[in-house]
């Protein structure tokens, strides 16, 4: 697996400054994919609900990519969970 792209998302800052980007992607993953499975969504199902492109999606639950603030607000009232239940298990 490929580390995740901080770019300017949830790992910026975080990974640069502990190097574990891979790990904060990799919880946020599962966090969202926890997530969209209590809801019954396919991913596709949830791209279209938060307004996100289903590849972002994957990106995310496969730890390929790290959202910014505002995916993860929209990904989180796609799934009717609030924002800290996606970025539980986080530090």
């Amino acid at each position: 697996m490929r580390p995740a792209d901080p770019g300017d998302g949830l790992c910026a800052g975080v990974g640069a400054l502990r190097g574990d980007e891979e790990t904060v992607s990799q919880q946020f993953g599962r966090n969202l994919a926890e997530a969209r499975g209590w809801e019954g969504l396919t991913q596709s199902q949830l791209a279209h609900r938060a307004g996100v492109h289903l590849r972002d999606v994957a990106r995310y639950e496969y730890a390929e990519r790290c959202p910014r603030l505002d995916k993860v607000v929209r990904l989180a009232d796609a799934v009717g969970v609030q924002v800290r239940d996606l970025l539980y298990g986080i530090e």
